[in-house]
């Protein structure tokens, strides 16, 4: 596997999904289900350039998410595999971080996806829906 740059990111997910940029550079793409009533899920990609390497990181909301109800979504969080549960304030957000110098390129794809329908199942399950 050659060395992977940023630019290789966004131009392979460019080629997939309809992208946006920010301009911090950061990736976004906006999922739509329609077998679930066309709910739709902000996903977010972005990088940090280490001296050896590149970590891609990909981040979805969830929500505010009740204390009593975290062991459940924690459960559910632990039958997915690469991703996890962060709280940034108030707000919980599914996220995966990947060194790209083991994951191939090609494999970005199905973990940004992974992402956002994780995100999106923990938000209609356990936050109550897109408005809250």
């Amino acid at each position: 596997m050659g060395k992977i740059t940023w630019k290789d990111v966004q131009k392979h997910l460019d080629k997939t999904y309809k992208t946006e940029r920010t301009d911090t550079d950061l990736v976004k793409i906006v999922f739509v289900y329609p077998d679930d009533n066309d709910r739709t899920q902000l996903v977010l990609v972005d990088h940090e350039q280490q001296e050896k390497r590149l970590v891609v990181e990909v981040l979805s909301r969830v929500g505010e998410i009740a204390t009593s109800r975290l062991p459940q979504v924690l459960e559910y969080i632990g039958k997915k595999y690469f991703v996890a549960l962060e709280k940034m304030g108030d707000i919980y957000y599914v996220r995966v971080s990947l060194d790209m110098n083991y994951v191939p390129l090609e494999a970005i794809g199905n973990l940004v996806e992974l992402v956002g329908r994780t995100a999106d199942t923990l938000e209609k399950d356990f936050v109550g829906g897109d408005d809250n």
